[in-house]
């Protein structure tokens, strides 16, 4: 099939970058908009074909797919209408902000036969490809012996244009907290570790937010390789930082998320630096052709509902974790 006809599911920041870039990918495609009326007004809207206020009405309007970006509590119930309908779903992470009946969401996308793909974006992005091609290596750098990852930022700067107290990642209800925020790391541990055994975890609220949610977790994960992947989540520090190491028998190998770079730092041998230069936008870019070469050239999604379901264990682990303070099988 050819897409003509597409559906944004809300219009926060995530909505409003999907829609500029898919004016610029593909012109000619009909967006139709899907709105409450309850949010402000954004510019963007003008760059859709039509708006309108439910999901229901997107479908009248015979969408062929869809992209949802509203908060995570809405996503479940919002792609199984989707599926049911036979619409194609990019839903951004993570899939939902709890993992219970979320495997319906797998029936409906299979009895529909339709695409389901995860908005995990970093698995677009080049510097982690180059990444995963360096440990898959293990030619270069022998055996894995174990990883630390570690992501931080400062909640209040993430979108300076409102109150960050009443945003989405602060409100659990509405599926906020770090753990499912910065759930990206979890997904990537798996692609390119492959599926963990057990999780140990600390959750913690530092207090210096005035918000009702985790600023703060601590995890070690035990892979199925045979070592173990320890995984810093916050969004309380004031110097942003987002990158992961793996210390193996033949030297570190260093994937550092912002300054796009790849480090081979060998126990003999001069160090081999691996530079990208790309905007912010490339990922998600790459992301919408995979999405579009998915539904129009039936390629398997790169992060399927599959994939998706199982970040969601890892959170539910690692919360399972916390609230016990034992170690908890991950699946």
């Amino acid at each position: 099939m050819v897409l003509k006809h597409i559906a944004i599911i809300g219009l926060g920041s995530i909505g409003r970058r999907h829609l500029r870039i898919l004016k610029k990918l593909r012109p000619q495609l009909k967006v139709t908009l899907v709105r409450s009326g309850k949010g402000i007004y954004w510019e963007e809207e003008n760059l859709a074909n039509r708006t309108v206020k439910s999901i229901f009405d997107a479908i009248k309007e015979n969408v062929q797919a869809a992209i949802i970006a509203t908060p995570a509590s809405m996503h479940l119930e919002q792609a199984r209408e989707l599926a049911q309908a036979g619409i194609h779903l990019l839903v951004e992470k993570p899939l939902s902000h709890k993992i219970e009946i979320i495997d319906q969401l797998i029936t409906d996308v299979h009895k529909s036969e339709v695409i389901g793909m995860v908005g995990y974006v970093l698995r677009y992005d080049p510097a982690a490809m180059r990444f995963k091609e360096f440990f898959d290596n293990t030619g270069i750098i022998g055996k894995p012996l174990h990883a630390r990852v570690e992501c931080g930022s400062y909640l209040p700067d993430w979108r300076p244009y409102q109150d960050y107290r009443t945003s989405v990642s602060a409100r659990s209800e509405l599926g906020g907290g770090v753990l499912l925020e910065l759930s990206h790391e979890l997904d990537y541990i798996r692609w390119f570790f492959g599926e963990m055994n057990s999780v140990c975890a600390s959750i913690q609220n530092s207090g210096t937010l005035d918000i009702d949610v985790e600023d703060s977790v601590d995890m070690v994960f035990n892979s199925k390789l045979g070592f173990n992947i320890s995984v810093h989540l916050d969004f309380n520090s004031r110097i942003n930082r987002r990158r992961c190491c793996v210390h193996c028998t033949e030297g570190d190998l260093i994937w550092d998320v912002i300054s796009k770079k790849v480090v081979w730092r060998p126990a003999n041998g001069p160090e081999e630096v691996i530079n990208f230069d790309h905007d912010q936008d490339k990922i998600y870019r790459e992301q919408l052709k995979h999405f579009f070469d998915c539904i129009e050239q039936n390629q398997k999604p790169i992060v399927s509902i599959e994939d998706g379901i199982a970040a969601l264990q890892m959170v539910e682990a690692a919360k399972k974790s916390n609230k016990t303070a034992k170690k908890v099988i991950v699946v």
